[in-house]
C-alpha cells in the first residue's frame, strides 16, 4: 500500500512538471512560427518589388517609344505652316507642354513608388501584431484597398505620360487661340491624374489610421501628390 502511494504521488507530481516544461518550448514554437512568417512576407515583399522594377522599366520603355513616334508626327503637321514665325512658337508651346508632362507624370510615379515603400513598412508591421495575436484584419483590408487604389493611379499616369499634345492650329490667325486651347486640356489632364494619386494617397493614411488604433505607428509622414509631406 505505502508503494502504491508513493508511486501515485510521483505520477501526480511528474504529470504536473509536465505543462510547465512545455510552456517555454510551446512560446519558442510560437517566435518560431511568427519569424517564419515575417521572413515569408519579406521575401514576397522583395520578389513583388522585382517583379514591380521590371514591369516599370518595360513600361517605360514602351511609353518613350510611343511618344518619340507621336512626337515625330506632330513635327511633321507643324512644318505645313505657312507663318514661320507661328511655327517657331507652336513647337516651342508644343516642346514645353511634353516637358511640363514628362516631369509632372514622373513625380506622380516616384509618389506612388514611395507610398508604395510606406505600404511594406505597414505590412511588415501588420504580420507582427498578427503573431502577437493581435486582430488585424481592418488593417489588411484597408491595406488592399490601398494595393488597389495605388495601382489605379500608376496606370492612369502612365496612360497620361504616354500623352503627346500637339497644337492643332486652324489657320495661322487662331495659332494663339489654339495654343491656349491646347495648354487648357493638358492641365485638366494633369489635374485628373493628380486627383487619382491623391486618393492612392488618402487610401495610405487610412492604414495608418487603423494600425495606430491596433498597434500604433512610428511613421510620421506619407508623401504628397503635389511634392510635400502631411504629417501624421
Amino acid at each position: 500500500m505505502i508503494r502504491r502511494s508513493i508511486f501515485i504521488a510521483a505520477l501526480t507530481l511528474i504529470v504536473g512538471i509536465i505543462p510547465v516544461a512545455a510552456a517555454p518550448n510551446t512560446a519558442q514554437g510560437l517566435r518560431a512560427e511568427a519569424e517564419v512568417s515575417r521572413a515569408a512576407a519579406r521575401e514576397a515583399t522583395k520578389q513583388r518589388w522585382e517583379e514591380l522594377k521590371t514591369n516599370r522599366e518595360a513600361k517605360r520603355e514602351e511609353i518613350k517609344a510611343q511618344v518619340q513616334a507621336k512626337r515625330k508626327e506632330v513635327k511633321a503637321n507643324v512644318q505645313k505652316m505657312r507663318d514661320a514665325r507661328k511655327k517657331q512658337v507652336v513647337e516651342r508651346v508644343q516642346a514645353k507642354l511634353n516637358d511640363v508632362n514628362a516631369r509632372r507624370t514622373e513625380h506622380f510615379l516616384k509618389v506612388l513608388e514611395r507610398l508604395s515603400t510606406v505600404l511594406d513598412k505597414i505590412v511588415s508591421r501588420t504580420e507582427k501584431a498578427k503573431a502577437e495575436g493581435k486582430n488585424v484584419t481592418s488593417i489588411e483590408t484597408a491595406i488592399a484597398t490601398a494595393r488597389t487604389a495605388i495601382a489605379s493611379a500608376e496606370s492612369a499616369v502612365n496612360t497620361q505620360k504616354a500623352k503627346t499634345y500637339e497644337i492643332t492650329v486652324t489657320n495661322d490667325t487662331t495659332a494663339r487661340n489654339d495654343a491656349g486651347a491646347t495648354v487648357k486640356q493638358m492641365q485638366e489632364d494633369l489635374r485628373a491624374v493628380q486627383d487619382t494619386v491623391q486618393i492612392a494617397r488618402n487610401a495610405v493614411q487610412n492604414v495608418f489610421k487603423e494600425i495606430k488604433t491596433i498597434v500604433g505607428s512610428s511613421e510620421r509622414t506619407t508623401p504628397s501628390a503635389t511634392g510635400s509631406s502631411v504629417k501624421q
